[in-house]
């Protein structure tokens, strides 16, 4: 079983701490959510675990993140990016380009210097595209592009990079039915057996039906991890969000709310 660990990580921007000697273990079959309030750092761990963070962001030198029991600093980029892939919080598209040529940027991390994609590229491209429902898509410029439409796109050049561990904001920018439709493709069973998943989550109620292990970031730089009945309760979430949560429980299930 391949594993991501995280190993006495002390994160901090400027004079304030993000997360203090947070040790866990992401593990293939496994879809982790990553829960806190706005600010506490959740889109910065998910940089430091790809190895794309600001150098002075990790603080102690005897931290350490291995990928299969490797340190990901002594890891080529190309190497990296053949086992481990990130769909960041937001784009910034500086160059026009099509959707079709966008998503296969994903298949780059696998091919040669001055190689192309080729026919078994695109047409795995092509499949996550209608997938992602945007197989109409293929020649428009991104540009023209919504927010959600950006976002499935984003994922589909995530999912063309054919990698085990996946770290991503997933539902930014989605309406609910696509919100359901890409995590039900991410946690799916056959897909998860084969994939380790790390998700910055801003939904308590998606965490909870989404996620089995939960890693919460308080304001303070503490942080709580484990598995999801365990972790997700009214009290962790009260007291990670600063404000009072409660659990409506019913015969089927239960959900958390505002009080």
């Amino acid at each position: 079983m391949s594993c991501l660990s995280i190993n006495n990580l002390t994160l901090k921007i400027a004079e304030r701490t993000l997360c203090q000697s947070l040790s866990f273990e992401i593990q293939t079959g496994q879809s982790w959510g990553i829960l806190g309030k706005n600010g506490v750092g959740k889109t910065t761990l998910l940089h430091t675990l790809a190895g794309i963070a600001s150098p002075s962001t990790v603080v102690n030198p005897q931290a350490n993140i291995e990928l299969n029991n490797i340190p990901i600093s002594q890891l080529k980029n190309q190497k990296l990016a053949q086992q481990l892939g990130i769909l960041l919080q937001d784009f910034q598209d500086i160059f026009p380009s099509t959707v079709l040529d966008t998503a296969l940027i994903g298949c780059h991390p696998h091919l040669k210097a001055w190689q192309w994609p080729n026919h078994d590229d695109i047409n795995l491209v092509k499949k996550l595209l209608a997938q992602m429902e945007l197989a109409n898509y293929e020649q428009r410029n991104i540009t023209s592009l919504s927010g959600g439409e950006r976002r499935r796109l984003g994922l589909v050049t995530l999912l063309a990079q054919q990698t085990e561990f996946l770290l991503l904001d997933p539902v930014n920018h989605l309406d609910i039915a696509h919100q359901h439709q890409l995590l039900n493709y991410l946690t799916n069973a056959p897909f998860k057996q084969q994939h380790a998943i790390a998700m910055v989550m801003h939904d308590i109620n998606l965490a909870k039906q989404y996620c089995d292990h939960i890693l919460l970031i308080y304001e303070d730089g503490e942080t709580r991890t484990g598995k999801a009945e365990e972790i997700l309760t009214a009290e962790n979430l009260t007291e990670v969000y600063g404000y009072p949560i409660t659990e409506l429980v019913t015969n089927e299930q239960s959900v958390f709310m505002a009080k």
